[in-house]
């Protein structure tokens, strides 16, 4: 640690000093205002700004110091009475600290530049819709029009609009939009089947999502007797987390266990011998890098014979909605489940997301908290009568 005293007339210029000599690594101790010595007993002198600033010799600038020497330790620092013993302890301290403010620095960064690079998407595509030739009829602008009022992106709003506007001479121009959306869902729709190689089932997703009542209603829709199914949760230290699926599996006659870590999951689906076995997942916090690693770890430890289920609120806007793609992606999810599909007026940030190539398909639709009637299989032209809302 190199530790000195720095006096100048304005804290401008003393934090200047610092700066320059130090770097921009100083970390300030202490900071007075002081009476120079060498009028009678400093009364005739006009009051300066004193510094005390430190710098760890790891990071302190090689260019400090005249001819970019550096400089040893000005003895000033000496009367503060501070010992090595006492500096090690505040070095290893701060040393810590930096690393941390470092690490949340990057965080910060990396969030605001997806911020930033999520706005500049939609404003570049936007343009180009606005500057890009149509080659449409009034009414497939009219359509693109009603597409963007009502929450579409530009690109989808466009590609769809140019897609039903050929085709609005052959009928309706509302059900002319709705077949073409519904064809696209098509393909984004995959039903389950029941030689799905997968046997383990993850389901992963954020707090409150539904995840649990999600896991209750898939146990309660598998074919075959019950001991053909299995349910583990992961989920053993939220209290009360356990108890509905215990319930459920009690009175269905379901096998049922619990693991507190990856290792353990997989060897608890050694000894579960159902052909289907449902894993219920912690409830992932939005700043819980640690707990995203631990669901990739029990991901690896299923083995091949495993999927993910991402299940997504269908109240939340498509920002938040994008930014949980991105944040579960270590995950790497196999397909979406959409929960309170029931309780919002609009699902048109769901169309947006589920359009784009990159976006895992949707296998289920929860409308409510029955288990397991409000658990249904998307239909194309019913999502796309939804979807559209008002644009049709």
């Amino acid at each position: 640690m190199h530790i000195k005293r720095y006096q100048a007339a304005t804290m401008e210029e003393v934090l200047g000093q610092v700066r320059q000599e130090l770097g921009p690594d100083a970390l300030v101790l202490s900071t007075r205002s002081v009476r120079r010595s060498g009028t009678i007993f400093g009364w005739l002198s006009r009051p300066v700004v004193e510094v005390v600033a430190a710098v760890d010799r790891e990071r302190r600038s090689p260019s400090s110091g005249p001819s970019g020497a550096v400089r040893d330790a000005d003895p000033s620092w000496r009367s503060l009475s501070i010992t090595q013993s006492l500096l090690d302890p505040i070095e290893a301290e701060i040393r810590t600290l930096r690393h941390s403010v470092d690490a949340i620095a990057a965080a910060r960064d990396e969030e605001r530049w997806q911020e930033q690079l999520t706005e500049l998407r939609r404003v570049v595509t936007s343009l180009a819709v606005r500057e890009a030739p149509s080659g449409n009829t009034t009414s497939g602008n009219t359509m693109m029009d009603r597409l963007l009022t009502a929450g579409w992106s530009p690109r989808h709003a466009r590609d769809l609009a140019q897609a039903a506007g050929s085709r609005a001479d052959a009928g309706d121009t509302e059900a002319v939009l709705i077949d073409t959306l519904a064809a696209r869902l098509d393909a984004r729709l995959p039903p389950p089947r029941n030689d799905d190689p997968h046997s383990v089932t993850l389901v992963v997703g954020s707090c409150g999502v539904g995840k649990t009542t999600t896991i209750a209603k898939l146990a309660a829709r598998q074919p075959g007797a019950p001991e053909d199914s299995a349910i583990l949760s992961t989920d053993v230290h939220r209290a009360g987390g356990l108890e509905p699926l215990r319930a459920l599996s009690a009175e269905r006659r379901i096998p049922f266990a619990t693991a507190v870590s990856p290792e353990e999951a997989a060897c608890q689906l050694g000894k579960l011998r159902a052909r289907r076995i449902l894993i219920d997942t912690c409830g992932q916090a939005r700043h819980d890098p640690a707990g995203l690693m631990e669901l990739a770890r029990l991901r690896s430890a299923c083995g091949n014979r495993a999927r993910v289920h991402l299940v997504l609120d269908a109240t939340t806007k498509e920002e938040d909605l994008r930014a949980e793609l991105r944040r579960f992606a270590p995950t790497r999810p196999d397909t979406l489940i959409l929960t309170h599909a029931d309780e919002t007026e609009s699902l048109t940030s769901i169309a947006n997301l589920l359009l784009d190539d990159a976006t895992p398909p949707l296998s289920w639709l929860g409308v409510g908290r029955r288990v397991p009637e409000d658990l249904t299989l998307p239909e194309p032209r019913v999502l796309a009568r939804q979807m559209l809302g008002i644009a049709a």
